[in-house]
């Protein structure tokens, strides 16, 4: 790495972890592109520096700490390999279900240092009502890291003579915990951007799920602690926000070292004195730590807040779904215009620019920085009351 657009260091624990999966992550970019899913040395680093499990609480060797830790740890990994991120931040939010648990389910589930964690928040299976707990089913689209996971956590539509048979008013919605052996994968990750995220489709058929370990996000938190408090769904726009931070870090650092490299002979100019790209280098690290500084300032915000067990506003979770967004979109417009002024060499997979731009897209398309996320912040800056489910869990 260059010093274009390094993160302040810290002592904190995450980021130095982060730093030692860093140059593995960078070297197996290959290995993770072709293979479609990360290559087996950065699980297994990642697992024993236990970046997978920053969401748990201490005693299953979470951080309980200032979430903004692991903002700097997405934006450090991004910046080697996007898919590396992607799935880190998967396993936060895997993790992040568990505080619905009881303690001991909780060390059924993550008792395992070096397990691996999948999810998905889509409601595509079916959990029907029987006796002890429920009789789960379906197929789930778009679960990264499935083929790399030990414990699934899936949402699931309940059904029984009681409740509606689909979405929509007075439907009930679960999350349920399963094995790694009660989950069939079905390959359907041909993509480009993120390729190395593994984002397969899963099946599970008739599979008893015992009532215990089936939770909502109206369930009460057994486990008391700042950390436990942190509203899921803005927490989890400031992760993606951090990504396309650390994907447009990433490209400002191709681009840097392309100068550096591409000095030839001749008349024409090289690539560092063209007029462009000395200013979208500029404008690059400007946009880059001015949306740094806002998501993370936000951030902490909430966190001082849970700190102090105060209740949190909707215009200070508007500030992170504001900041988390904005973040995401002017990266990618960022990175779009790097990838332009870089010229014919940005087309080459030996370059990472070619691989940022494809993955910036991808990262864009999840639903948790969407434009109507920013309708709900200034609904909360206009005196409103956000609409939106997930705006306050």
């Amino acid at each position: 790495m260059n010093n274009t657009s390094t993160l302040p260091r810290t002592s904190t624990k995450p980021l130095a972890a982060a730093e030692k999966v860093y140059p593995i992550a960078l070297d197996l970019r290959e290995e993770t592109e072709k293979s479609r899913k990360l290559a087996s040395p950065i699980v297994e680093k990642l697992a024993e520096q236990g970046l997978f499990r920053m969401a748990l609480p201490k005693f299953l060797g979470g951080i309980e700490d200032n979430p903004v830790e692991t903002l700097n740890v997405y934006e450090l990994l991004s910046s080697a390999e996007a898919s590396v991120a992607w799935i880190t931040w998967n396993n936060h939010l895997a993790c992040t279900f568990g505080r619905y648990l009881n303690k001991e389910d909780m060390k059924k589930v993550y008792g395992d240092p070096m397990h691996v964690y999948a999810n998905s928040t889509r409601p595509e299976g079916f959990a029907k009502k029987v006796a002890g707990g429920y009789m789960v089913s379906g197929r789930w689209t778009l679960v990264s890291g499935c083929e790399l996971a030990d414990w699934f956590v899936l949402r699931c539509l309940v059904t029984s003579d009681e409740n509606p048979a689909t979405l929509g008013p007075g439907a009930v919605l679960k999350l349920v915990f399963l094995p790694k052996k009660q989950v069939k994968i079905i390959d359907t990750w041909s993509v480009g951007g993120l390729r190395g995220t593994g984002s397969h489709d899963i099946e599970v058929e008739e599979t008893f799920v015992p009532e215990n370990l089936a939770v909502g996000f109206e369930d009460d938190v057994p486990l008391k602690t700042p950390y436990s408090r942190l509203p899921i769904g803005c927490i989890n726009a400031s992760g993606n926000g951090a990504m396309s931070l650390g994907l447009l870090r990433g490209a400002l650092d191709e681009l840097t070292q392309m100068c550096l490299e591409r000095v030839t002979p001749g008349k024409n100019p090289d690539l560092r004195d063209r007029p462009a790209v000395q200013a979208a280098l500029a404008k690059g690290n400007t946009i880059l730590k001015s949306h740094r500084a806002e998501l993370h300032r936000a951030v902490d915000a909430l966190w001082k807040a849970s700190v102090n067990g105060e209740s949190f506003s909707d215009e200070l979770l508007a500030d992170i779904w504001s900041a988390s967004c904005e973040a995401a979109s002017a990266s990618r417009a960022m990175i779009t215009e790097l990838f332009a002024v870089a010229g014919t060499s940005s087309l080459y997979t030996k370059f990472r620019m070619e691989r940022i731009h494809r993955d910036i897209h991808g990262v864009l398309q999840h639903g948790i920085v969407q434009p109507h996320w920013m309708n709900q912040a200034g609904m909360a800056y206009a005196g409103l009351k956000p609409t939106a489910a997930m705006f306050g869990i």
